[in-house]
C-alpha cells in the first residue's frame, strides 16, 4: 500500500474522481457518550449511588481486560451472539457494582442508539456528499443494527447502502464486506473512497481497488477533519454562506484538524 499525501478540492470543472463513499461507523461518523456517566446513571436507575471516583476506578478494570488482539476483534463481530458474549465478558468488573450490570451496561451503553452521537462534522459532509449526487454506504464492523442510531440522529436517509458485519459473518478487513457495499451502490471499486479511522480493519479496502482515507483520532465531541473527505470528492462543504450558525462555527475549524493518510 502506498502512501501519499491528502490532495485538496478538484479544480472547478476538473473530472471528478469519486462516484461514492464508504464509511466506517464508530470513531469516524459518530463516537459513544461518556461511559462513567454511563455507569453512574445505570446504578442511579438500580437504586444505588455510584461516585463519580468507583466509577472511574471500575470503568478502568474493564479497560485493562479488553486487551484482545486483533483476531478476537474479528470474531467478536462475526454475529449478534459473539458480539454479545464477548462484550458482556469484558463488561465483569461491572458485576462489582451490581450483579447484572454487564448485561445492563451492553444493553444501554454500548447498543444503545441514546449513546451513539455523530460528530459535529459528520451531517455537514452527508450532506453536502448527498447534494452532489454522491451515494453514501456505511461498512461497520458491529454486533447489533447502527441503522437505528442514524434514524435516530436523523441522518439514516442520508444513507444508500448498509454493510454490517454481524449480518454477513464477518469482518473487515474481508475484501467481500467493501465488494457487497461496492455492488449495493452500483459503483465499481475503483470509483469509491473509503473512509475510516483503523488502517487494518479499513485499509482492507484497498485491496479492491478502493482509495482508503484513514482519519486519526481526536477527541470525543471535536471536528472529526471530515472536510478532508469534502476535498478529496470535490464537493462543496462548510461555507460561510450556507446561513447555518453551525456550519459557520464548523468553517473556521475544520482546517484544524490533524493530517490523514491515504492508503491505494
Amino acid at each position: 500500500m502506498l502512501l501519499a499525501p491528502v490532495a485538496r478540492q478538484w479544480p472547478e470543472g476538473g473530472a471528478r474522481r469519486f462516484d461514492a463513499v464508504l464509511f466506517d461507523n464508530g470513531e469516524t461518523l459518530f463516537y459513544r457518550s461518556d461511559p462513567v456517566a454511563s455507569l453512574i446513571e445505570l446504578a442511579r436507575s438500580r437504586g444505588l449511588e455510584l461516585t463519580e471516583e468507583h466509577a472511574r476506578r471500575t470503568w478502568a478494570k474493564v479497560r485493562q481486560e479488553n486487551a484482545g488482539g486483533f483476531a478476537n476483534r474479528l470474531r467478536r463481530n462475526a454475529s449478534r451472539e459473539a458480539h454479545r458474549s464477548y462484550y458482556v465478558s469484558q463488561y465483569g468488573p461491572l458485576a462489582e457494582i451490581a450483579p447484572g450490570m454487564p448485561e445492563l451496561f451492553y444493553a444501554h451503553h454500548k447498543t444503545s442508539v441514546h449513546t451513539m452521537l455523530p460528530y459535529p462534522d459528520t451531517r455537514p459532509v452527508l450532506l453536502a456528499l448527498k447534494r452532489s449526487g454522491i451515494r453514501i454506504g456505511i461498512v461497520s464492523n458491529t454486533g447489533w443494527d447502527i441503522s437505528e442510531g442514524y434514524a435516530q440522529a436523523g441522518l439514516a436517509h442520508l444513507v444508500d447502502a448498509w454493510v454490517l458485519s454481524w449480518q454477513h459473518g464477518s469482518a473487515k478487513p474481508d475484501p467481500e464486506l467493501f465488494l457487497r457495499a461496492c455492488d449495493r451502490l452500483g459503483v465499481p471499486p475503483q470509483r469509491v473512497l473509503m473512509v475510516g479511522n483503523d488502517a487494518e480493519a479499513d485499509g482492507g479496502a484497498a485491496a479492491v481497488g478502493a482509495t482508503t482515507l484513514i482519519l486519526p483520532r481526536v477527541a470525543p465531541g471535536e471536528c472529526r477533519g471530515l472536510d478532508a473527505v469534502a476535498d478529496l470528492v470535490g464537493v462543496a462543504f462548510l461555507r460561510e454562506h450556507d446561513g447555518d450558525p453551525d456550519t459557520s462555527r464548523l468553517a473556521r475549524v475544520a482546517g484544524a484538524a490533524p493530517k490523514q493518510r491515504i492508503l491505494t
